[in-house]
């Protein structure tokens, strides 16, 4: 999960220094902005990653759980 939102969080970073590049920013506050939303991007596919693996593993729980139920009243 770790590699998968680093490399979307660094392909964010360059995007957002392009679109800088291409706006005629100055250099600093281009770099400034591509970290700041490179890292907020990175917070932000960690949190999502972390609620899908969650919400995926409870469905597997609760299916499991539901077919041993199944089998016992039978």
């Amino acid at each position: 999960m770790r590699q998968i939102t680093i490399t979307l969080s660094a392909i964010v970073f360059f995007a957002l220094a392009f679109v800088g590049w291409c706006s005629d920013v100055p250099v600093f506050v281009c770099g400034t902005r591509a970290i700041a939303g490179a890292g907020i991007m990175y917070i932000v596919i960690s949190l999502a990653g972390t609620a899908v693996i969650r919400i995926i593993a409870d469905a597997a729980v609760k299916s499991a759980t539901d077919n041993t139920s199944a089998g016992k009243k039978q």
